[in-house]
């Protein structure tokens, strides 16, 4: 008896302590606590980086996304700031210390305040539309910020006056030179052969659309004559000319185009068959798709082969 007693109390004893070590195993919460804070519950960065590309154009899933944790935060922080917006809403949404009017702190606050957060080093585009025109002396007092703006490749602008860029394109624009592929020109307001040799300076260029010249403007001829550009760009990408049919139309704009270039897509809307022809011809060699959209007929599109265009 005292035997099996003896027994009862080792097994009793052995299943306290059992029942103790899972206790203790239940309530200690360091792996869990260490797996949330590796990553997101465990997950590899690459693959919460994967799943946050998934998202790159849901910026409210990508803000939401970015409070969860610390890995989702830095997934999605270049991909919230990728776009710059210079707008009259987002200028007017940052507190200003200097209320008097033309003050240069103001005129651009917005580009000042994501600049001092570091966050111009995730700007992939920008679109810049302030309300007036686009001239070089609005970006002058903002040339360190500008300068920030290193891996820029997709630039939007509203209401630029070419004319006025003549002297000052490479002072603001350089640090753009080896990066920009795209330029969107929005209601240009010089002569045409401004606004081309605008265009033109930014020597990687590839994409390049014009929409919806002003009318008088783009017609006038300069009082200076445009500078020669030695080397134009190889402009192999997409060509797009909108809104040019409302205006009369300049009869060498075909002409001023470079040679050899290599367009794989052309989009013309509103422009007279005469000059879109011009235009087509000029990238016959390589025009892969054709659109053309005629006033109130609807969008033609042509898909070709290399030499359909000639």
């Amino acid at each position: 008896m005292v035997e099996g007693a003896a027994a009862e109390v080792i097994v009793e004893a052995a299943d306290e302590e059992t029942v103790e070590r899972a206790a203790e195993d239940l309530a200690n919460l360091d792996p869990i606590c260490a797996a949330v804070h590796c990553g997101c519950m465990g997950l590899p960065q690459e693959l919460v980086d994967h799943i946050m590309e998934r998202l790159h154009d849901d910026l409210r899933a990508l803000k939401a996304c970015s409070l969860t944790c610390k890995s989702m935060f830095a997934s999605t922080r270049h991909l919230i700031h990728q776009t710059l917006y210079l707008t009259l809403r987002n200028n007017r949404g940052v507190p200003t210390h200097h209320p008097g009017r033309g003050h240069s702190d103001t005129e651009l606050r917005f580009l000042s305040f994501m600049g001092k957060r570091g966050f111009l080093q995730y700007t992939r585009q920008v679109h810049f539309h302030m309300g007036h025109v686009f001239a070089p002396d609005f970006l002058l007092p903002h040339l360190g910020q500008l300068q920030s703006l290193d891996r820029v490749h997709s630039f939007t602008i509203e209401a630029c006056d070419a004319l006025l860029w003549q002297s000052h394109h490479d002072t603001i624009f350089t640090h753009f030179y080896p990066t920009l592929t795209s330029l969107t020109l929005h209601r240009p307001l010089s002569h045409y052969r401004y606004v081309l040799q605008f265009a033109l300076q930014f020597p990687n260029l590839q994409n390049l659309c014009i929409e919806h010249p002003a009318g008088s403007e783009w017609i006038r001829p300069g009082l200076i004559t445009p500078a020669t550009i030695d080397v134009p760009p190889p402009l192999r990408g997409h060509f797009r000319l909108v809104g040019v049919g409302v205006v009369r139309w300049p009869t060498k704009f075909s002409y001023e185009l470079p040679s050899g270039i290599n367009f794989r897509s052309v989009e013309l809307q509103g422009v007279p068959r005469n000059q879109g022809q011009k235009i087509v011809r000029a990238c016959a060699g390589t025009l892969e798709d054709l659109a053309i959209m005629l006033c109130g007929d609807g969008t033609h599109r042509v898909s070709c082969s290399s030499h359909c265009a000639s």
